[in-house]
């Protein structure tokens, strides 16, 4: 707000002080102090395109290395994308190893689930195959009692020397076949002593290898809960390592934004300066205007003499490529006020006057990519007038007498131009004409 109040500022005194110059010039008689005063206004307005200029310049500067800072944010930036992508991959990576890691958890866990319900199966059913052994015991124990009974009858009664040969048994089926000898048990009762042994041995038989299963199942439980433990060593290594993963990304999505709302200060600051240099050019534009008046107002006052006769080409004969002509241009979107002489290595070659005549204006300072950048007028007399524009050096002064053929300056590519050329004009009376009503192409 303070610099448009300063700058409104500076454009009221402006043309405050250009209005009561040209109050004084219109209500004075005398032609010389007309004249000087016209010299006047035309040096407020030079200095005041001049100071236009500069700050420009100062414009071109600060936007150059803006644009600078705007390139390394957007190259940091890019950088800050790309980590964060690959970030975004590990961290993707992470959690399918983390989603496997579970099911191989959760598999192992139902491994050792499953073995210890059959681990729980084979010690229920060794428990029963004991409790079995128990009663077939028990059994054999309540059969040696009515054994040692039958035996004690027949001693009684038979008086046979039992004893004798029972003591020479081995074990105790030993025992029952010699029982049987001795006593004659009925085979009966031998089959029935017979199969309560192998019925026991069987039994312990059948105990043994449950516990050698259970046993294995042991170590099976064990080996699966050690591979478990690994694997959730294993989960909790993925899972830190996915928050750091997670941090980093973090970490990066924020350097991008802050490297984005930098770009975004910047292209700000770039599009302020951008519309203060265009309101800048405008007001040289609306200058260069008053500058056009006053040269036609110093026409009207000139002394020069329209000398007759043909109007030189301005440059070296060999150049005549026409890259613009006078009148409408699609390209520019309006009206092309002369024509554009533009040919193979004609940058820096001579500019020459179409015509004798005063040299009434000399333009050094321009803004870049506006207007005619440096450029020449010539005051023919008869209101006939030619400029010059684009030039990269000038080689006359303002007031100086020219003769036809006598150099203006050189050939350039200053102000609006996208290339070495040299713009042509023809004017009567401050109005453009086409210039090849007055100049033949070589």
């Amino acid at each position: 707000m303070k610099r448009k109040t300063l700058k409104n500022i500076r454009k009221a005194t402006s043309f405050a002080v250009i209005f009561a110059i040209f109050c004084g010039i219109m209500s004075s008689p005398n032609v010389n102090y007309h004249i000087e005063a016209s010299s006047s206004e035309k040096a407020q307005y030079e200095e005041l395109i001049k100071k236009l200029n500069d700050r420009n310049a100062q414009i071109d500067s600060e936007m150059s290395s803006i644009d600078g800072s705007i390139a390394e944010n957007e190259y940091l930036q890019d950088l800050a994308y790309e980590k964060l992508n690959t970030t975004k991959d590990t961290i993707d990576y992470y959690n399918n190893l983390i989603y496997y890691q579970n099911i191989y958890i959760e598999k192992k866990q139902e491994d050792i689930d499953d073995l210890s319900d059959k681990i729980a199966d084979k010690e229920k059913e060794i428990d029963g195959k004991r409790a079995d052994i128990e009663a077939l015991q028990a059994e054999n124990a309540e059969n040696l009692e009515r054994f040692g009974d039958i035996m004690y009858a027949m001693y009684v009664t038979d008086g046979i020397d039992v004893f004798s040969v029972l003591s020479e048994a081995n074990d105790f089926y030993d025992l029952l076949v010699r029982a049987k000898l001795v006593m004659n048990i009925t085979e009966q009762n031998t089959r029935f002593m017979n199969n309560l042994k192998q019925s026991i041995n069987d039994l312990e038989d059948m105990i043994v290898q449950l516990e050698d299963d259970v046993a294995k199942l042991e170590s099976d439980k064990t080996k699966l809960e050690s591979d478990k433990t690994d694997l959730e060593t294993e989960l909790s290594d993925l899972e830190q390592n996915r928050s750091e993963s997670e941090a980093l990304s973090q970490q990066y999505n924020t350097e991008y934004y802050n490297y984005s709302a930098a770009i975004s200060d910047f292209e700000a600051r770039q599009e302020a300066l951008s519309q203060e240099k265009k309101a800048n050019a405008a007001e040289v534009e609306a200058y260069e205007q008053e500058i056009q008046r006053i040269i036609r107002e110093a026409q009207m006052g000139s002394n020069q003499t329209y000398v007759e006769g043909e109007w030189m080409w301005p440059v070296e004969r060999n150049f005549h490529y026409i890259t613009t002509y006078f009148g409408y241009d699609s390209w520019r979107g309006g009206n092309h006020s002369g024509i554009d002489i533009g040919d193979g290595g004609i940058n820096g070659t001579n500019v020459y006057a179409s015509k004798a005549g005063t040299v009434i204006k000399t333009k050094t300072d321009y803004i870049p990519g506006y207007s005619y950048g440096m450029y020449v007028v010539i005051d023919h007399g008869d209101g006939y007038s030619t400029l010059y524009g684009h030039l990269s050096a000038i080689y006359v002064y303002e007031g100086q007498q020219l003769n036809q053929g006598d150099v203006v300056g050189a050939v350039g590519s200053t102000g609006w131009s996208t290339g070495p050329h040299l713009h042509f004009e023809v004017r009567i009376n401050g109005t453009a004409q086409d210039p090849f009503g007055y100049v033949n192409m070589p």
